[in-house]
């Protein structure tokens, strides 16, 4: 490791410097995005609450899986099922600085609870109907081609007697408004673990930075149990990983004819697209 790496893994034994790390430099709200994605919920107020574990110069060995069958002819015909674990066998990847981070938020429900179900008879509700074509039109002013088609599809409707003989119901389902939401209700109060790793690279190579930081987190996913959970969204990955530059080398025409400027914006852009934070220190 280079100066700039050594001198960088002592500042991340300071809480101080993890603090603003985590909430000025890179940022809580885009930390949380980077591991959950919201789907029903809008979260508020993120906060840093705690880092209840930090590792230095963590491994990651990756297993080496064996799946597949042993055949064998003479002199009785016989086959054997394989399936075999190594264990730390495989490639090594390296985590500079694992931070297991909890941020609380306050979570804003957009669920909107069922009021009623009113239903219709369809018939009626398309009004007269004479051809196939008449009758894709008039359902297409209510659902999507793709709908349509399977509706077609599955009810086997070749002609308009198919489609008339078959009863059928236009359901309409109604939804109360989402309650007000209230940042003091301690029901609206939920914490989320980001497990932030941190790689250091000490020269500017790029595309070996990313690299290394791809396998790393393929090999963490695959490897170390995680158990994140999100109720309102999808858990993007249980991984957040920050590939950290030396700044002093990014200058004018480091990187062909880029200027120090575009570098930096298109190494964060790029990282960006791989769902990961490329940081400037």
């Amino acid at each position: 490791m280079s100066g700039f790496a050594d001198l960088l893994l002592i500042q991340f034994e300071q809480n101080a410097f993890v603090a603003d790390f985590l909430t000025n430099q890179l940022g809580l709200t885009a930390l949380f995005a980077s591991a959950y994605k919201p789907d029903d919920v809008v979260i508020h107020d993120v906060a840093l609450t705690s880092i209840p574990e930090t590792q230095f110069e963590m491994p990651a060995f990756e297993t080496v899986r064996v799946r597949g069958m042993n055949e064998q002819i003479m002199p009785s015909p016989e086959r054997v099922k394989v399936d075999r674990d190594y264990h730390r066998r495989g490639r090594l990847a390296w985590v500079d600085v694992y931070l297991d981070v909890l941020l609380g938020t306050k979570v804003e429900s957009q669920q909107m609870p069922l009021d009623k179900i009113t239903a219709q008879d369809l018939l009626t509700m398309l009004g007269p109907v004479n051809t196939l074509s008449d009758l894709r039109n008039k359902l297409g002013t209510m659902y999507t081609p793709s709908i349509v088609d399977a509706f077609f599809e599955k009810l086997r409707i070749n002609t308009i007697e198919d489609f008339t003989s078959q009863p059928g119901l236009f359901l309409k389902f109604i939804y109360k408004q989402p309650a007000p939401f209230n940042p003091a209700d301690p029901k609206n109060a939920r914490t989320f673990r980001i497990n932030v790793c941190v790689q250091i690279q000490p020269e500017l190579k790029v595309a070996e930075a990313l690299q290394s930081a791809k396998l790393c987190r393929s090999i963490m996913e695959n490897e170390r149990q995680h158990t994140e959970q999100f109720d309102g969204g999808d858990v993007s990955t249980p991984f957040s990983f920050v590939t950290v530059f030396q700044d002093s080398l990014v200058v004018n025409n480091a990187i062909g004819t880029l200027t120090a400027a575009q570098a930096r914006t298109g190494i964060k852009q790029l990282f960006t697209n791989e769902g990961m934070f490329a940081h400037f220190a």
